[in-house]
């Protein structure tokens, strides 16, 4: 008989109009029966965007014996926390409140806004039940327990790259040296370029050496070494951008510079027009994924002297497991991807290191055949 009154509307309002007057609170921490319940995620994000505020759909459900309050002095919340993949916390726990009380046997559905971290790489989302006075559920009843929602936070859309778009709307006679870089002058670009030949100089580079330039833009080191190389020497140029290579073709023309439009993982030179002495990657491991750079490299190893030798720079960082980020900026597990060289048979080595952000480092590093 009970039952069959509290399926009636008369009892639903009436309960509804009690639990408005005299909502439940809970100035003490609430008994370990109470603190019975779970959470879960609806539809949670495949990925985020980096430093941003995303709204999360939770599932809360009251499994004990008493309603929940979502204010008063000693409310049930949602305690959050971010982790990096290695399961380190991230930044500081963040509470998210409960915008209306939880009672048992009715589950709720709450939309409450998360904030992404301020950093690229593969995080975990640990969120749990939660009163001030008392800390976690899961502490007071081990049939309550905390989820983990793992979200790689990648950069910010607005910093990606069509290369594709960039060289067909720029105007290469005007800008060439600003198109595709991050050279604030062209005082600051003629420095990189004095900067990075005097770099392979130090890393066995001779007038005499055949240079392979794998994402060679429009000709940074082809400028920097076309009074430096030899006859005997020789320069190919290769990039995915064929506005870059027709004004390369233009401009550098030298009987020994070759000039190629390429693909994003092949290189377009046959083996016999090889072999080189020297590959150069600059700010192309930056931009690339690192499945893509790994078979980059395989591509460049069949092009390359048995005591030849690249030169790349890449951002690292120990936040991500693999890889993230976009084309505008590419991040990587240092240890992962040296490891994947490894395996293509490269040995290799650090040469520089710049601080990129507090989270990660921009590295230049010698490859070699081991």
């Amino acid at each position: 008989m009970i039952g069959s009154v509290k399926d009636t509307a008369a009892w639903r309002f009436a309960r509804g109009i009690k639990r408005a007057v005299v909502p439940p609170r809970s100035p003490e921490p609430l008994p370990p029966v109470a603190c019975r319940g779970s959470v879960s995620a609806v539809s949670p994000p495949v990925a985020l965007e980096v430093a941003s505020l995303h709204s999360w759909m939770f599932r809360i459900q009251n499994q004990g014996g008493l309603a929940w309050p979502c204010d008063g002095p000693n409310p049930v919340q949602l305690r959050g926390q971010w982790k990096t993949y290695r399961g380190t916390p991230f930044g500081e726990p963040f509470v998210l409140a409960f915008p209306r009380p939880v009672f048992p046997g009715e589950p709720q559905d709450f939309l409450v806004p998360v904030a992404t971290p301020p950093f690229v790489g593969d995080f975990v989302l640990h969120v749990e039940l939660y009163q001030p006075l008392g800390g976690v559920f899961s502490s007071r009843n081990r049939d309550t327990k905390p989820i983990q929602i793992a979200v790689p936070v990648l950069g910010r859309r607005a910093a990606d790259i069509d290369y594709h778009e960039v060289y067909r709307t720029a105007d290469l006679k005007q800008n060439h040296w600003w198109v595709v870089g991050a050279y604030h002058s062209k005082e600051q670009y003629e420095a990189s370029k004095a900067d990075r030949r005097g770099m392979l100089i130090k890393c066995g580079l001779t007038p005499e050496s055949r240079v392979l330039d794998v994402g060679c833009g429009t000709g940074q080191m082809a400028d920097a070494l076309k009074d430096y190389l030899t006859d005997s020497g020789a320069y190919y140029g290769t990039d995915i951008g064929k506005e870059a290579i027709d004004f390369c073709t233009a401009n550098f023309a030298r009987k020994n510079f070759i000039f190629r439009h390429g693909e994003m993982t092949k290189i377009p030179f046959a083996t016999d027009e090889g072999p080189f002495d020297l590959a150069i990657y600059f700010s192309v491991f930056t931009h690339t994924f690192v499945d893509e750079s790994a078979l980059l490299l395989a591509e460049t190893k069949r092009l390359l002297k048995s005591t030849g030798r690249i030169v790349a720079d890449v951002i690292v960082s120990d936040l991500i497991e693999r890889c993230a980020g976009n084309r505008g900026e590419m991040l990587v597990n240092k240890e992962h991807f040296l490891r994947l060289a490894g395996t293509l048979g490269f040995e290799s080595e650090v040469i520089g290191r710049w601080p990129w952000n507090s989270q990660a480092e921009r590295l230049m590093v010698v490859f070699r055949n081991g």
